[in-house]
């Protein structure tokens, strides 16, 4: 499947121009450079960044607090199997944790040097960190919540990125100053051993990420002729080329399933791909100077990345545009669901709908309800979601471009879900409102 845009028409517009791409900057209250963000729910999340900064959110991120971490120390990653208990590490072996969300962070005294660059606990317990600078370069395991670590050596000068599935599988990006083919380390018995497994692609690995035990990909720094994403799907015993080199590194990859993901990195980029990585698009601009470290999503629509000067950006949408017209102030008396106009299309196409105050079957009263309006395929794939959210009563417009999906034949469906109905997690479940027309596309 091609990846597609979706062009929006939007009457408000402000001085913020994230608000223009999917993307909402948020207020950190900082100007420190941030290195990781991880989120529990779609409510609360943590930031780790230079100076011993750790930032927390309980709403999403509309305020961030400050966490005091005790120390003026760089950290680059944080990690939090549960909700109450976390854990960040950076410079000089520095290990922080906490048991209360954070409320308290205490240091936890090892023998460890290295600068450490990743953490990541698969539970409260079981937990692997590595990094850079010292003698000797290991992978480190703890199994008793981070109090003690073993030390498990590996061939690398330096460890950038760790992820796990499980408590056995996992794998880890590794770097030396002379560019290596062996870049990327797995293991299957839970750290034990781990073993190199080549891509045959002259790149410094910077970040891994799977999304299961097959499908995973890799990100690193090379010259504009070497591709800078690659993936796998067969749990990394071969590597492709996805993604053709920019210039510009990728630090942090994130997949909600093996289709969708988003790519952050130098210079302000933010990339999306709904098919597993064979395209990208920027879902921003480029801008020098800035630099994105770490993206984390909830689920495939919300999301958030940090990076340089205390940047955070939040995205509702999975970073696509779908800000909408509420195209008149007259409120209609019935929901209504226009055939796109024109149709067939190339490639965009325009769709209206209604949303009523009344509550079916007549009933006065009612506020809007939570609206879904989504394209789908001729098989039933989901290839956009154009609204996703509460709405008041109004009639209003969408412009969808289909300008990177094939010709064919394609559906749109909406769904209102009143509030003395819906089910917030799931919506569409409770709809009181459905409907679908047909649409075409052609080249």
């Amino acid at each position: 499947m091609k990846i597609f845009t979706v062009i929006v028409l939007f009457t408000l517009f402000t001085n913020n121009v994230f608000s223009q791409t999917g993307w909402i900057q948020q207020n950190s209250g900082i100007t420190t450079n941030l290195n990781s963000v991880k989120f529990t729910n779609s409510n609360t999340g943590w930031c780790a960044g230079n100076n011993g900064f750790i930032l927390k959110t309980t709403n999403g991120g509309i305020n961030w607090i400050q966490q005091p971490s005790g120390f003026n120390i760089d950290l680059k990653s944080v990690s939090f199997p549960s909700a109450n208990t976390g854990f960040a590490v950076g410079d000089s072996g520095l290990i922080l944790k906490t048991t209360n969300g954070g409320n308290i962070w205490f240091k936890i005294y090892t023998p460890i040097t290295n600068f450490l660059k990743s953490v990541f606990f698969v539970n409260e317990n079981i937990g692997f960190t590595g990094g850079y600078f010292g003698e000797p370069i290991n992978i480190y395991k703890t199994t008793n919540g981070g109090m003690s670590w073993d030390s498990i050596r590996v061939s690398a000068q330096f460890i950038t990125s760790i992820q796990f599935l499980n408590t056995s599988l996992g794998w880890a990006t590794m770097g030396s100053s002379v560019i290596s083919e062996d870049f990327v380390t797995k293991t299957t018995n839970g750290g034990i051993d781990w073993v190199l497994q080549p891509s045959h692609y002259s790149l410094h690995a910077k970040t891994v990420f799977f999304s299961d035990s097959l499908n995973g990909w890799l990100s690193g720094v090379s010259s504009v002729s070497y591709p800078t994403i690659l993936r796998t799907t067969n749990s990394g015993a071969n590597w492709i080329t996805e993604f053709p080199g920019t210039g510009y590194s990728v630090n942090s990859l994130y997949f909600t399933n093996n289709n969708k993901g988003w790519a952050a990195g130098e210079n302000r980029i933010i990339q999306s791909t709904t098919n597993g990585g064979v395209n990208w698009i920027n879902q921003t601009a480029t801008q020098s100077g800035i630099n994105y470290n770490s993206v984390y999503f909830t689920d495939s629509l919300i999301g958030w990345v940090v990076g340089d000067s205390g940047i955070i950006l939040k995205t509702t949408t999975g970073g696509v545009l779908t800000n909408f017209t509420n195209t008149s102030t007259e409120i209609p008396d019935k929901y209504f669901l226009s055939q796109n106009y024109p149709n067939p299309f190339n490639p965009t196409t325009i769709i209206n709908y209604n949303i009523t105050p009344l509550i079916p079957p007549f009933e006065k009263g009612g506020t809007g309800g939570f609206v879904q309006l989504k394209i789908f395929d001729v098989l039933g794939n989901e290839v956009s979601t154009l609204v996703n959210e509460n709405k008041p009563p109004g009639r209003y417009e969408v412009t969808f471009n289909g300008a990177g999906l094939p010709s064919g034949v394609y559906f749109y469906r909406l769904v209102v879900s009143l509030p003395r109905k819906a089910d917030p997690s799931n919506p569409m479940e409770s709809g009181d409102f459905s409907e679908i027309k047909r649409m075409v596309l052609i080249k």
